[in-house]
C-alpha cells in the first residue's frame, strides 16, 4: 500500500498544469498587445499629410409667394351701424278754445293721411256768431262813411255859397264907402253894410270850420272801420282754425283728445310724423371723419374757409343704407346732411351725424340667385329699423391695396428686396375681409414694391427666400 502512495504522477495531471500556465500568459500579454496597437495607429494616423475634407449639408431657402402692391383707385367706404329716425314731427295743437264736436276716423293711431286731410272740428257756432257781428258793424261803418260823404258834398256846396256872398257882400261895402264920401248916404246905411258883410264872413267860417269836422270825423270813422276790419278777419280766422287739418302727408302716431271734450288754446290734438324724408342718426370716429375733412367741403357749400357757416358743417357725401331681411338686404340712397348738435359724445369718443334719406319709399332689393320680381321686402324705411350706412368718401390722401392674406400680426408686412426678407411696420387706414388699404407715406410702401402673402414659420430679418410671384 506505500509504493502506492510514491508512485510519479499520470499524464492527466500534467496535461492540467500546463493549460492553466497558458491561460496565465494570455491575460498577462493581451493588454499589453492591445496598447501597443493603438499607440501604433494614432502615431500611423498623425503621419498622414491632410486631414479628409467634410461635405457641408446644403439647405434650400423657403419658398414664399409674393404679390405686388397697387395703388388704391376710386374711393374709400365707411361702414357704421345707424338707426332711423323721424325727419320732423308736428305736434298738433289747438288754436282756439271750445268743444269737439266731430273727430274724423281717419284720425287714428297709424293711419297714413295726405295734406289737408279733416282731422278734428271744434265746434264753430261762437265763432261764426263773432264774424256775424263784425261784419254788421262794418256794414255800419261803411253806411256811416257813406251819410259823412254826402254832408261834406252838401257842406262844400254851401261853403261855397257863402263864399259868393262874401264877396257880393264885400263889392257892396265898396260902394257904400264910395257914396259915404260924397255925402250921399248915411252913416247908418254904411253901418248896414258892414254888418251885412260881417255876416256874410261869419257863415263861410261856420260852414269852413264844419268842414272842417267833418274831414276829422271821416277819419275817426274810417279807424273805427279799420279796426273792425281787423276784428273781422281775426274772427274769420278764428272759425277756420275750428277745423283741424294735416298739413301734411304723414302717419299719425298718437292723439290726445277725444269727441265731445273740452279743449283750451294750445291744447295738443294730435301729433303727425311727415314721411316725406327720414334720417339716420349714427356716429362716426375721428379717424373716419378724417377722410371727409380731407376730402372738402361739398360744392354745394361753397362758403369761404373759416367762416361758421362752414367751420361747423359736416362735408355732405352719398351714402348707401342697408337693412338686412330673412336673408335679404335692401337699400335706400341718401346723403350725410349735418351735425346732430355739436363736439364729440364723451361717452363713446364719437361724434353724432345724421343722414338724410329724401325718398325712403325708393328701395332696392339685393339678393344673389333667382330674379326679384315676387320678393316681399319693407316698403319704405321706418323709425327704429336698425341700418348699416356706408358713407362714400374720396379722400385726398395717397393710398395703397394690400390683399388681407399679406398683413401679418401686429399690422406688419414681409417684403422681399434681392431675395431677402425685410419686415416693415404699417399704417392701416381701413380693411375688409379681402383687402387692405394701408397709408402709403406714413407705411414707406410704394406701388411695385413685392410683399410675402404666403405663411412662414419663422420670419426674420434679412433671412433668404425663394419668391413666386402670385397671379
Amino acid at each position: 500500500m506505500k509504493q502506492d502512495a510514491a508512485a510519479p504522477p499520470s499524464r492527466e495531471s500534467a496535461r492540467k498544469s500546463a493549460g492553466s500556465w497558458a491561460v496565465d500568459l494570455l491575460r498577462v500579454t493581451a493588454p499589453i498587445a492591445i496598447l501597443i496597437g493603438g499607440v501604433a495607429a494614432y502615431f500611423g494616423l498623425a503621419g498622414l499629410k491632410r486631414a479628409p475634407e467634410r461635405v457641408a449639408e446644403q439647405t434650400l431657402a423657403p419658398m414664399v409667394e409674393t404679390i405686388v402692391v397697387a395703388p388704391h383707385e376710386g374711393g374709400l367706404d365707411i361702414a357704421i351701424d345707424g338707426v332711423v329716425v323721424p325727419f320732423r314731427e308736428i305736434d298738433l295743437s289747438a288754436e282756439v278754445a271750445g268743444r269737439i264736436a266731430k273727430k274724423s276716423e281717419l284720425c287714428r293711431p297709424g293711419t297714413y293721411v295726405t295734406r289737408g286731410t279733416p282731422l278734428i272740428e271744434i265746434d264753430p257756432r261762437d265763432y261764426q256768431h263773432e264774424v256775424d257781428r263784425l261784419e254788421r258793424e262794418m256794414s255800419q261803418a261803411s253806411n256811416s262813411l257813406k251819410e259823412l260823404d254826402v254832408e261834406s258834398a252838401n257842406t262844400q256846396a254851401l261853403l261855397k255859397l257863402a263864399k259868393d256872398q262874401l264877396a257880393l257882400q264885400r263889392r257892396e261895402l265898396d260902394r257904400q264907402q264910395s257914396l259915404a264920401g260924397r255925402k250921399v248916404i248915411t252913416d247908418s246905411d254904411l253901418d248896414k253894410s258892414k254888418r251885412e258883410e260881417l255876416t256874410a264872413v261869419n257863415a263861410a267860417m261856420t260852414l269852413s270850420n264844419q268842414l272842417q269836422l267833418l274831414t276829422t270825423r271821416r277819419s275817426r270813422l274810417e279807424s273805427a272801420r279799420s279796426l273792425c276790419q281787423s276784428q273781422f278777419e281775426k274772427a274769420q280766422l278764428d272759425l277756420k282754425r275750428t277745423r283741424v287739418s294735416a298739413p301734411i302727408d304723414g302717419v299719425i302716431i298718437r292723439e290726445m283728445v277725444e269727441e265731445d271734450s273740452y279743449v283750451q288754446k294750445g291744447t295738443s290734438l294730435v301729433k303727425l310724423e311727415d314721411t316725406a324724408a327720414v334720417e339716420v342718426k349714427c356716429n362716426l370716429r375721428m379717424e373716419e371723419l378724417y377722410w371727409l375733412w380731407s376730402q372738402g367741403h361739398a360744392a354745394d357749400h361753397p362758403a369761404p374757409s373759416g367762416s361758421p357757416t362752414r367751420d361747423y358743417q359736416i362735408p355732405h357725401a352719398p351714402v348707401t343704407v342697408q337693412y338686412e331681411l330673412g336673408g335679404r338686404r335692401y337699400q335706400w340712397q341718401g346723403v350725410l346732411s349735418r351735425f346732430d348738435g355739436i363736439g364729440v359724445d364723451e361717452r363713446t369718443r364719437t361724434v353724432p351725424c345724421r343722414v338724410l334719406v329724401a325718398n325712403p319709399r325708393d328701395v332696392q332689393i339685393l339678393k344673389s340667385g333667382e330674379g326679384t320680381s315676387n320678393v316681399v321686402g319693407p316698403p319704405a324705411l321706418v323709425r327704429g329699423m336698425f341700418v348699416t350706412v356706408s358713407v362714400h368718401a374720396k379722400p385726398g390722401t395717397a393710398l395703397l391695396e394690400v390683399p388681407q392674406r399679406a398683413v401679418h400680426p401686429g399690422n406688419t408686412v414681409w417684403q422681399v428686396v434681392d431675395g431677402k426678407l425685410s419686415i416693415r411696420k404699417i399704417r392701416v387706414a381701413d380693411s375688409t375681409d379681402d383687402l387692405v388699404l394701408v397709408y402709403s407715406d406714413a407705411s414707406g410702401l410704394q406701388p411695385g414694391m413685392k410683399l410675402v402673402s404666403s405663411p412662414l414659420t419663422l420670419a426674420t430679418e434679412g433671412m433668404a427666400v425663394r419668391e413666386h410671384v402670385a397671379p
